[in-house]
């Protein structure tokens, strides 16, 4: 085969004509590349030299059309054409006969090579194949009962060796492993035999001490039943000074008074994070026609009786007729500190009663309760209220 591959190449190089080989071979398989689709701008090109037998895709059936050619590709293509003797039947002319001459000559390199490794590989498949007739022809043998020598010594030594293992003596005990886990109950087993019936003899408690089961639960939740909200209304008096006095509730015939009457509402709850509560308060006084709102942080000091002692402070607002202009109102913000006892009635119902210190940052209107009139002189204003409590 390498000699008929020399030759047709050297018949290739010198005439320029391998369209003249006479001899011929059937011709190639139809070859379907399936990334050359109808259309593709070298779709004829691929369908004429695919017919040729010069190109037959890759082992998958692809075409790979913007890889680079190598030259070993080039050189099996060329190759292809010599064996196929197809170039006069693809419409070749003179002149494309002494172009393929010429690329022929510049891969006649790469040609050789080729012959050689078809030559090797013709050589290693005849040894292998004569490899496997020879190990053929054992099995053969070794199937139609002729046990050689070699069967037999090792037929013997495999029995030797079964007896040995079935006398080898029982070794000692090892130490239990772990306990493993409880397996799932069992079912119930049948139902006995009913007994006679008895007499039931009542269990008597005893007349003195105490029985205790478990831990003791406390009834006592704590103030109003352990019950957080609340709302509840007030009635109290702020004290006020020169320039700022309310007129007297009962007799308005009479001079004004150094305190103001008020009425309000409060809403909150006792235990927000813990002992630590919040509440809203507003109270409304009728002298100055002032109106107050607060909101402010409690803590409550459990004694675990009915009486709670708590404490707060926080912020507010107050807004009332203005110093300089009645017909007016003027607001002043106001910090606030609290002091005062809850008095459990029921679970639902408490009394308390508070002393509150107010410190005003201005002095716009005269509900403030201080004395002169300029609007950024602020200070101190004392009062307290009591009422009623309701927890929900």
């Amino acid at each position: 085969m390498r000699k008929s591959l020399i030759i047709a190449s050297t018949l290739a190089l010198s005439l320029g004509a391998a369209s003249a080989q006479t001899t011929t071979t059937a011709a190639p398989a139809r070859v379907t590349l399936s990334d050359v689709p109808a259309g593709h701008w070298a779709k004829d090109a691929v369908d004429v030299i695919v017919k040729c037998g010069l190109i037959q895709g890759f082992p998958d059936g692809t075409f790979r059309g913007n890889e680079n050619l190598t030259r070993y590709q080039a050189a099996l293509i060329f190759y292809r054409l010599l064996q196929s003797g197809a170039m006069s039947e693809c419409g070749m002319s003179q002149g494309d006969m002494t172009t393929v001459a010429k690329g022929m000559q510049e891969v006649s390199t790469e040609l050789a090579a080729i012959a050689s490794r078809v030559t090797d590989l013709e050589k290693l498949s005849a040894d292998q194949q004569a490899r496997i007739d020879a190990l053929e022809a054992k099995i053969d043998s070794m199937g139609n009962g002729a046990a050689t020598a070699d069967t037999a010594a090792l037929t013997a030594r495999i029995d030797a060796l079964e007896a040995a293992v079935r006398n080898i003596p029982a070794g000692p005990r090892g130490p239990a492993g772990p306990q493993g886990p409880v397996g799932p109950q069992g079912p119930a087993g049948p139902a006995g035999v009913a007994g006679a019936t008895g007499t039931v003899t009542p269990i008597t408690a005893p007349t003195t001490g105490t029985v205790v089961i478990g831990e003791p639960t406390s009834t006592d939740t704590g103030m109003n039943g352990g019950r957080g909200l609340y709302a509840g209304v007030t009635l109290g008096a702020k004290s006020t000074a020169t320039g700022a006095e309310c007129l007297n509730m009962f007799d308005k015939n009479k001079p004004r008074v150094n305190y103001c009457v008020t009425g309000g509402v409060v809403v909150g709850s006792s235990n927000v994070i813990g002992p630590v509560g919040v509440r809203v308060s507003a109270d409304y006084q009728p002298g100055w026609n002032g109106i107050s709102g607060d909101i402010s942080a409690t803590y409550d000091i459990t004694t675990g009786g009915n009486v709670t002692p708590y404490v707060g402070a926080g912020l507010g607002l107050t807004s009332s007729q203005k110093r300089t202009n009645t017909t007016q109102s003027g607001t002043d913000i106001y910090a606030n500190a609290l002091l005062g006892v809850d008095y459990r009635i029921t679970d639902s119902v408490s009394a308390f009663v508070e002393a509150n210190g107010k410190y005003y940052l201005s002095n716009n209107g005269f509900a403030t309760g201080l004395t002169g009139n300029d609007p950024k002189s602020g200070g101190f204003n004392f009062g307290g209220k009591a009422g009623v409590k309701f927890f929900f």
